[in-house]
């Protein structure tokens, strides 16, 4: 949940979760099993995610695993300063940043969390030791709407150049098209000549998931979940694209389609699993 709100909303947002808790503490049963929602940048993971917090009870545990935080933490650990841009998890030292977060990940599983939600990785470390406590859970959303709200969000932030052809030939472009690819991977980068078996292993490991949901479709999502965890969620509407719309040239999305080349056939893979 944001911090950084203003306090008002903050609080509002904090009773609803805790009002929820303290329901499932006294009245209501919580979740029948252990969750570990893999949170996909800019698919509408924040307002999911809280809907599951208010499902867990107080006994139970919800671990989050924050984006800003992890980023400071691992750029303090590997250059000594606080500049959460060193270890962006889309630039050169992401992967510092995702191992704090696998670390922290198995620590919260190792403790018996009910629920755990974060920007995390596939981790083969993960499902050899608590794949049979935990059921995976994550939610999808067309590859290049989602590309081009993480850029217009990474924009707002002063993370990307503004100038979206200067963006399509970044780095980070590519971080942004393949973030299917690179979280089902478990990797922070994808070299061009193992995508095809980076493909498969994503391919493979989305398939081992009890819900795989899409932003399109959350009443079916909300119905999967009532269904595996025999809890409803209450799913609110957060951390909506920041900056004005816009529409790519033809040539632009010509691109932005050739970058999301390997996200594409995840998300259609999925949407023929559903």
């Amino acid at each position: 949940m944001a911090r950084n709100l203003p306090f008002l909303e903050r609080t509002r947002r904090r009773l609803r979760v805790y009002s929820g808790r303290a329901l499932r503490s006294t009245l209501l049963a919580g979740p029948r099993h252990n969750c570990l929602f893999m949170h996909m940048p800019k698919c509408g993971g924040t307002s999911i995610s809280e809907a599951m917090y208010a499902t867990v009870p107080f006994g139970g545990g919800v671990a989050v695993i924050d984006a800003v935080s992890t980023r400071i933490a691992a750029a303090i650990l590997a250059f000594d300063s606080a500049d959460p841009m060193l270890c962006h998890e889309d630039m050169a030292h992401g992967d510092k940043v995702f191992a704090l977060r696998e670390a922290m990940m198995l620590q919260h599983m190792a403790w018996g969390s009910r629920l755990i939600h974060g920007h995390v990785l596939y981790s083969a470390r993960a499902e050899a030791h608590f794949g049979d406590r935990y059921r995976m859970v994550t939610l999808l959303r067309d590859p290049v709407q989602r590309m081009l709200s993480h850029y217009r969000w990474a924009v707002d932030l002063n993370e990307v150049p503004a100038g979206l052809d200067a963006y399509l030939a970044s780095p980070v472009a590519v971080s942004h098209a393949q973030v299917y690819l690179r979280y089902l991977g478990g990797r922070t980068v994808i070299a061009s000549d193992q995508v095809d078996t980076a493909l498969g292993q994503a391919k493979q490991r989305l398939s081992r998931f009890a819900i795989v949901g899409f932003l399109d479709d959350l009443a079916g999502f909300q119905r999967q979940y009532a269904a595996e965890f025999g809890v409803p969620l209450r799913i609110r509407s957060y951390n909506q694209g920041r900056g004005a719309p816009f529409s790519p040239t033809p040539d632009q999305r010509a691109r932005i389609e050739a970058l999301c080349a390997p996200d594409r056939a995840i998300y259609d893979f999925a949407r023929g699993m559903a």
